[in-house]
């Protein structure tokens, strides 16, 4: 019998990240599967950076990239222009904050790949879907379905949609461990991931939900100067820790739209004063 840990999307938060650690050294397990987006839309990167170097250097580790670090791998010496405000602030801050092991680090990790345990059923791994980094099951219609159809193993293991659910269809299973630093789950101040136990026939998975100090957590976005630099989306992102609510995602979705209904070609050329007119929609 093996016993992994799961986790995807720590999104930087360094103080959920170390919960998890603590449960896990509680709880002992085999190994940890890591599906990507470790950083970008919280203060102090490093400290994250730190705590995953020293994962990987403590323990037997499976770890692929996300889309934020594409995101960053992308836009190397900041070609893409990103700045302070709140279309690209917060992965203004991140890159800033990454050093050049950092980045070497997240390009040489895949985006999917399959992983064989002896004596347990093939899995295979990746951050959205097999083939798209961004594939979000949670928010495309049928594209679990398309994805399972075609899947070649018994489990398929994704992150990206920050939603923690398994699935059988085809004779497969689907299982995300949802998001250990920015849980979707109307709760709020929550961490998740999952502990999976594989024998020869199956591998069953344990949702856990476990509590973190988010308070400590919300200071930091003020000691670290990030919310000056990510503005409104910052403040999504705090909501949102706070309500297990995405309003990052839903600020994203009304300025997307309202660059539309402006003509223009990106949520990027949108001003302030119309990311600061969405906040006030939401509450923030």
């Amino acid at each position: 019998m093996k016993r992994l840990a799961l986790i995807s999307d720590v999104h930087g938060n360094y103080k959920a990240l170390e919960a998890f650690l603590e449960y896990i050294e509680e709880h002992p397990v085999d190994g940890i599967i890591c599906l990507g987006d470790y950083v970008t839309d919280s203060p102090y990167p490093e400290r994250t950076m730190e705590l995953l170097h020293k994962m990987r250097e403590t323990r037997d580790c499976c770890m692929l990239r996300g889309n934020r670090e594409d995101y960053l791998l992308d836009n190397v010496g900041n070609r893409e222009g990103w700045k302070p405000s709140s279309a690209n602030g917060t992965l203004y801050y991140t890159l800033q904050h990454m050093r050049p092991e950092d980045l070497a680090f997240f390009a040489s990790l895949p985006t999917e790949r399959e992983l064989r345990i002896e004596g347990c059923p093939a899995l295979y791994l990746c951050h959205g879907t097999p083939g798209r980094v961004r594939g979000n099951v949670h928010e495309e219609a049928g594209l679990k379905e398309k994805v399972m159809e075609a899947l070649d193993y018994p489990y398929l293991l994704g992150g990206h949609s920050h939603h923690q659910e398994i699935d059988r269809m085809y004779g497969k299973t689907y299982i995300n461990p949802g998001s250990l630093g920015f849980a979707v789950d109307n709760v709020g101040r929550r961490a998740q991931f999952a502990i999976l136990t594989g024998v020869s026939e199956k591998w069953e998975a344990e949702f856990l939900s476990i509590s973190y100090d988010v308070d400590e957590y919300l200071r930091d976005f003020t000691e670290s100067g990030v919310d000056e630099i990510g503005m409104t989306l910052n403040k999504a992102i705090k909501k949102s820790l706070v309500t297990g609510v995405n309003y990052f995602y839903r600020c994203i979705l009304a300025m997307e739209a309202r660059a539309k209904e402006m003509g223009l070609d990106s949520m990027t050329e949108a001003p302030e004063s119309e990311w600061e007119k969405t906040g006030e929609r939401f509450g923030l």
